[in-house]
């Protein structure tokens, strides 16, 4: 009984440890490409229309998110 509790206790520092490197890890990367510009939080329609007929010639890309 005593060897099957120190194998717990090693699986969950193994598991401990990995799950702080991992956030270690992800909070140093970059979170958008080097170059891209962040996401814009758009209001009102006319912004958008603006916005998306000054980029003709670009790829153009409109994401819709709800929140349900």
């Amino acid at each position: 009984m005593n060897k099957f509790i120190w194998i717990r206790i090693f699986l969950t520092l193994i598991i401990l440890i990995t799950a702080l490197s991992l956030d270690f890890f992800y909070e140093t990367q970059p979170h958008f490409a080097p170059g891209q510009a962040p996401l814009k939080d758009i209001q009102n329609i006319e912004t958008l229309r603006t916005q998306f007929n000054s980029d003709t010639g670009k790829t153009r890309l409109i994401i819709l998110v709800s929140p349900t």
